[in-house]
């Protein structure tokens, strides 16, 4: 029997776990799941590689650790990626949220804002996972470019990064 895909996309998310202490409400979690997911099919990612994405929602104290054990840098940070190391549709890998950083980064209070947030950290994290990077300015512009097609789908405001084609016009 065949699948039909539009079907198979209906029954496929990205997974979001969010660990005790975070504090994302759960709503949140699954509009941001459902967003990535968006996000993940404008930029050309299958419906089985984003199904085995999951985006992990953690406080500054666990993302401090993984950003020390994995980066070798101290303190907690916004967002990171691990790539699967496989073919994507083997999974992608695993993103990691800081929602206290999503909370202080948010540009206004609200349920709405802090989505938006948190939608811009997962869209740069989806961007890494799929093999873009900001070493130098034109892997940025790349990486940025990335990222507008994304928050596109999904109907959300660029933000302004030392990277990018922003960065270059502002001069940083």
């Amino acid at each position: 029997m065949q699948t039909d895909a539009p079907a198979l996309s209906a029954r496929l998310s990205v997974r979001c776990v969010v660990t005790r202490g975070a504090g994302i409400p759960r709503a949140l979690a699954r509009a941001l799941a459902r967003r990535l997911w968006r996000a993940g099919r404008r930029l050309g990612v299958p419906p089985v590689a984003l199904a085995r994405l999951t985006i992990y929602v953690v406080d500054d104290a666990e993302i401090a650790a993984l950003n020390r054990e994995h980066m070798g840098k101290r303190g907690p940070t916004d967002v990171l990626s691990f790539p699967a190391g496989g073919p994507p549709e083997l999974g992608l890998g695993e993103i990691v949220l800081c929602w206290p950083a999503v909370t202080r980064q948010a540009r206004a209070g609200g349920p709405e804002a802090l989505l938006d947030e948190a939608s811009v950290l997962a869209v740069h994290g989806l961007a890494h996972l799929l093999g873009h990077d900001h070493r130098d300015a034109r892997e940025g512009r790349r990486m940025h470019d990335a990222e507008l097609r994304g928050l596109a789908a999904i109907g959300v405001a660029d933000v302004a990064r030392p990277y990018g084609r922003r960065a270059r016009r502002s001069g940083r």
